[in-house]
């Protein structure tokens, strides 16, 4: 048993696992290895006009969306293509056993181009295979391509499609999964990309985070699903690791996730594919991948709250669970529609690599990165006031510590000085401006616990005289508008802009100074509720002329102090939830945030809250309609 008396992971079973887990679902390769009595071979091929004959498509037959509970989702779109993902009920179909075959395995149907193996006939009529078809009508009257792609039935019967270097560029298409027995999806929608070095005169990008399900309802998904955008970015917290009591629950009944372990929080692999198999039967969250395609990154609870290397979650236990963590990054990997390397043989700091670079034309370079996996740990402890609400320590300042760890660092510096497109925006996990509260850093699990390397990346904009760089930022469950600067002083030189969007659901600051006022317990606070309790408290001493203390009030407070103690945060608001929008173009990017009025029922009304510009060529925050604070 673990220190929490919860059961530590099978080893035996775990490795079993791993060895059996491929490592990458498939890549668009028609060979196939097959493995029988432990002997491989290569298989024979046919003709594509031999395939065609050989294997009939499958045929809708059952309604629309029937055995597919968490529908369908596409990312990491391309110039020439995305990834295409979904899951099939387990007792729908028998899908296709790692045992069976060892290699990435595709079998097209119609297209000239393709080398099929006829060994894969009889798994493919036996309803192993699914058939996906893209195409350009909604209603299939014509196909792109069309083919068949394993259910894997190891990995909790998702299907996993990488169509790269097959589709046009800048491209809307439709596409949907058909089963051997009639089943079929919904109709998801996607857009290509424009061409490598393209000009391309205006790009939108949606982007969200920290969306808690047992805490409210996604209706801010369900708004944004209805935006015109090229795709979303999603900046982490998919799904949050601690569910299971009234500690770490909220109160709307029909939200509520009972993990096959029985323990609070996941530990287990089925643990964490049941938080995804839950999460993803959301309707809002469901609409949202149905017509947008995605491209994310995690930050700390798809494993542990706070986590740093060597996969410590400080939480629960301060000794490294690579298992653990392994099985959270297989079960992300399984879920996710992301063109990432995998590699079921490796520890839990390379089994998978998330930091990747995606580019729209001539407009924008979007670099995305992993700020857990290889951060060194908090700068002046571990306990809670050790990293929230503290004075801070001289560590913070060390030069051998790294959020982003140095193999990772070397390639996030060298991506934004060598990118030649209008607009560097960096998909970032936790704050990157300095944030200080009655002279006490708010939270040193951001950039602030990591001075050292934040003035490194500072540095290099600034020396290599970088414009239009833009963090877009999650984490704080807080929207803010801030200047990255060399120096966080009054006069320091503004480099570029950092944008934090707001939670879907998870809970915000005047939410957790209203739990604290309660006595709720809130386990997806932005920071932890004793901080938050000694936080109000220092409040209550400066409001000597009230007789109520309030949320509102209390968060007012805070506000006012932000803005006295922090002249580089231009807009501050954690009173709501909602999602933000990037229009980028050649001239400006404009940022637009939108709030909802409640999370605690299923549906719910957008607004505005803020609408800012940030000229071609300057670090500067115009904001066009919303007031500052």
């Amino acid at each position: 048993m673990s220190k929490n008396n919860e059961p530590t992971f099978d080893k035996k079973e775990y490795d079993q696992s791993k060895r059996s887990f491929l490592k990458y679902f498939l890549a668009g390769s028609a060979v196939v290895a097959m493995e029988t009595s432990g002997l491989t071979k290569l298989s024979s091929f046919v003709s594509s006009a031999q395939a065609a004959t050989a294997v009939s498509p499958f045929v809708a037959s059952k309604p629309v969306g029937e055995g597919f509970p968490q529908s369908i989702a596409s990312g990491d779109p391309t110039s020439s293509g995305i990834m295409l993902w979904s899951r099939v009920e387990p007792t729908a179909e028998p899908g296709l056993s790692n045992r069976e075959f060892t290699s990435d395995v595709i079998y097209w149907l119609e297209n000239q181009q393709a080398q099929n193996d006829a060994t894969l006939e009889s798994a493919i009529s036996e309803g192993k295979f699914i058939m996906f078809e893209v195409s350009k009508q909604q209603d299939f009257s014509s196909t792109e391509i069309r083919g068949f792609t394993p259910i894997w039935k190891d990995h909790d019967h998702v299907v996993r499609l990488d169509l790269d270097g097959k589709l046009s560029a800048n491209q809307q298409y439709y596409y949907r999964f058909i089963t051997k027995s009639g089943l079929v999806s919904k109709t998801g929608k996607f857009k290509t990309l424009p061409t490598e070095n393209s000009d391309v005169a205006s790009a939108t990008i949606g982007y969200v985070s920290c969306q808690d399900y047992t805490n409210g309802y996604f209706t801010a998904l369900g708004h944004m699903a209805d935006e015109e955008m090229d795709f979303f970015l999603h900046l982490g917290d998919y799904i949050y690791e601690s569910v299971g009591d009234a500690a770490y629950q909220g109160d709307l009944a029909d939200r509520q996730i009972t993990l096959p372990s029985g323990q609070t929080k996941a530990i287990r692999l089925d643990d964490y594919r049941k938080l995804y198999q839950t999460y993803r039967k959301d309707k809002d969250l469901q609409k949202l991948h149905e017509r947008h395609a995605m491209v994310g990154i995690w930050d700390d609870h798809e494993f542990a709250n706070d986590t740093y290397y060597p996969a410590v979650a400080p939480d629960d236990n301060p000794e490294s669970d690579p298992y653990r963590r392994l099985v959270a990054n297989q079960v992300w990997f399984e879920y996710m529609p992301a063109r990432v390397p995998y590699n079921p043989n490796g520890t839990f700091e390379d089994s998978v690599k998330i930091y990747r670079t995606v580019t729209i034309g001539n407009l924008a370079s979007i670099v995305m990165t992993d700020e857990r996996l290889y951060r060194s740990a908090h700068p002046c402890g571990q306990e809670t006031l050790d990293r929230y609400l503290t004075r801070g320590c001289e560590n913070i300042n060390a030069s051998n510590r790294s959020m982003l760890g140095t193999t990772q660092r070397d390639w996030f510096l060298n991506e934004i000085k060598s990118s030649n497109k209008t607009w560097k925006v960096w998909g970032n996990e936790v704050q990157v401006t300095q944030l200080k509260a009655l002279t006490n850093f708010l939270n040193l699990d951001a950039w602030d616990g990591y001075a050292y390397e934040r003035k490194l990346i500072a540095d290099t904009l600034k020396n290599n005289n970088i414009k239009n760089f833009l963090a877009l930022t999650g984490d704080f469950h807080t929207f803010e508008a801030s200047y990255i600067q060399d120096e966080y002083k009054l006069f320091g030189e503004k480099l570029g802009v950092e944008l934090m969007v707001g939670s879907v659901t998870s809970t915000n600051l005047r939410e957790t100074f209203r739990n604290v006022i309660n006595q709720t317990p809130d386990f997806s606070s932005p920071i932890p509720m004793s901080a938050a309790s000694e936080l109000v408290n220092k409040l209550k001493t400066r409001l000597t002329d009230a007789s109520t203390f309030t949320a509102e009030l209390l968060f007012k407070e805070l506000q006012n102090i932000v803005k006295v103690e922090n002249p580089w945060i231009e807009l501050f608001d954690s009173t709501t939830h909602g999602y933000a929008l990037l229009q980028l173009s050649k001239t400006n990017a404009k940022w637009t945030a939108y709030a909802v009025d409640n999370i605690e029922k299923p549906s719910s009304t957008k607004s505005l809250l803020w609408q800012c510009e940030v000229p071609n060529g300057k670090a500067k925050i115009n904001v066009l309609e919303g007031s500052i604070f």
